[in-house]
């Protein structure tokens, strides 16, 4: 008998415009049913996408997909976001294995350029950061990354889901960074990790930028953009599109303020990606490769991030000082010699 397969996936309306190619592909893969979680009386264009392709809708005050636990009746779940997706070759392992839960690692990739989400070729890497696909009879509660299950099933780790990686199509062009930050479409997630403000020290004497505050996401984005840079180009497996009439919409009726947002955007975006060093780049892509062929474990990829953009920026702000104190020592030196 065939087992069936669902999504729950949060959304909002910045995501409108790339929301039906999301539903087109999973539905291409064999993915029965989604439960779209929203915010009462909010996102009228996901909610219209929703009517159209006859997806069922929970309605939760913090967006919270726990609160489509109760409601999903297909035999697996995956709890994916709306710019993640999800393996073809995994509904095939879901008939033809039993288990009671899956960790999918990331397959990143992101874009600035316009046409850059819809394009067939890209840049990927690949990070231990989980989604995780389950049983529903062992379901206690749904979860973001990972779900609270019972029973004795079989738990399958990053190293049984690298065969089945959760594309992760980071960012899909700057104006979908506009659309997350809030600068066209009011966002309606109760908290958003990609607000939460990063401090650092000025580097006005190191690279000549100013990064001193910025919201998390941004770095995220850097860091995503900088480790691109290293892969080579390959084909995208996936077919994808964008409802370009309705970002457009989105666009017409922002304010006259949008063309200098998405600006500041692309600058701190940018600025941000000066701060990671080559050689860390480098490093990191080794780390990342030795922690897949081990036996991987969940990484935070926001703490990574975060931790890796740090220690570049001490870096950064420790170079004049010890430019400073070398030319210091020279002078020192070339004042003993012409004593001597």
């Amino acid at each position: 008998m065939s087992k069936s397969c669902a999504i729950v996936v949060r959304a909002f309306d910045g995501e409108a415009p790339y929301l039906q190619s999301f539903i087109d592909h999973h539905r291409r893969i064999g993915v029965d049913q989604f439960y779209v979680v929203l915010v009462p009386d909010t996102a009228p264009l996901c909610r219209a996408i929703a009517a159209e392709n006859d997806l069922c809708v929970i309605e939760s005050d913090g967006q919270r997909v726990r609160d489509a636990t109760d409601h999903v009746r297909e035999d697996y779940v995956a709890v994916i976001d709306a710019d993640e997706y999800l393996h073809p070759d995994l509904i095939d392992f879901i008939q033809q294995e039993s288990f009671q839960s899956l960790a999918m690692p990331w397959r990143m990739t992101a874009t600035l350029d316009a046409d850059g989400f819809a394009s067939p070729s890209k840049s990927f890497f690949t990070f231990p950061q989980i989604k995780s696909v389950m049983r529903t009879r062992h379901l206690v509660r749904l979860g973001l990354h990972s779900s609270n299950s019972k029973g004795k099933g079989a738990r399958l780790g990053i190293r049984d889901g690298l065969s089945f990686p959760v594309h992760h199509y980071y960012l899909r062009g700057l104006d979908d960074l506009l659309l997350k930050e809030g600068g066209v479409v009011k966002r309606t997630l109760s908290r958003s990790s990609g607000r939460r403000s990063v401090e650092l020290g000025s580097l006005a004497d190191g690279p000549g930028h100013s990064v001193e505050s910025f919201p998390s996401r941004h770095a995220r984005v850097a860091y995503v953009l900088r480790m691109l840079e290293s892969m080579p180009m390959e084909q995208d497996p996936y077919s994808l599109s964008i409802d370009q009439s309705m970002l457009d919409q989105l666009r017409d009726d922002a304010d006259q303020q949008t063309r200098a947002i998405r600006n500041e955007l692309l600058a701190s975006v940018n600025n941000i990606k000066d701060v990671f060093l080559e050689s860390t780049i480098r490093e990191q892509i080794i780390d990342l490769q030795l922690c897949l062929d081990g036996d991987p474990a969940r990484t935070s990829f926001q703490k990574r991030v975060l931790n890796v953009l740090k220690a570049d920026c001490r870096l950064r702000q420790a170079w004049p000082r010890r430019l400073s104190a070398y030319l210091q020592s020279l002078r020192w030196s070339s004042r003993d010699d012409g004593e001597a």
